[in-house]
């Protein structure tokens, strides 16, 4: 049996509290020890992710536009049923949302889509969204993948990508 490098054993780690987080929230790590841990992860696997991405881009590994429109609306499902999430989306248009979020996607990894939806600090400031909301965002965006068929390198690689957005979108 293949042993698990560290990273591989945080990554899995990390994964778990974003999917459980709200279980886990009087025993687990910190929002904030999650948010280092992410980063973390990200930092210690950019060398293999690069690797991947040289080797067939991620929009191709995830199975072009099509796939990646499946991914948004699970997304998007996923969203409308996490109690933290559901009360933003409250007059959304929400095929139109996922639309959007697959096109940004599909546009920043490889795809030819083109993005026409807000810039994400004008689409998200509205929101005050927290670290907390971040991770239980993140923890739909894995179990939506996961629902969709990707692989744990996928998960991690599209992961990643968000942390490096997180900026962008969380305020306090």
């Amino acid at each position: 049996m293949k042993s698990l490098t560290q990273t591989q054993i945080l990554t899995t780690g990390l994964l778990v509290m974003l999917i459980c987080g709200p279980a886990l929230a009087d025993s687990g790590p910190s929002t904030a020890e999650q948010m280092a841990g992410l980063q973390t992860m990200c930092d210690e696997s950019a060398s293999a992710r690069e690797d991947r991405q040289n080797h067939e881009s991620l929009y191709s590994r995830l199975g072009g536009y099509d796939k990646i429109l499946t991914f948004t609306n699970e997304l998007v499902r996923l969203h409308l049923q996490n109690p933290t999430i559901s009360p933003m989306l409250k007059g959304v248009d929400c095929d139109l949302l996922a639309k959007h979020v697959a096109d940004f996607a599909a546009a920043g990894i490889g795809g030819t889509a083109k993005y026409t939806g807000r810039p994400m600090v004008a689409a998200h400031a509205h929101l005050d969204l927290t670290d907390a909301d971040f991770l239980s965002a993140g923890g739909d965006v894995i179990k939506a993948m996961q629902n969709t068929g990707y692989q744990q390198n996928e998960i991690d690689e599209f992961v990643c990508i968000l942390v490096s957005l997180k900026d962008q979108v969380v305020f306090k």
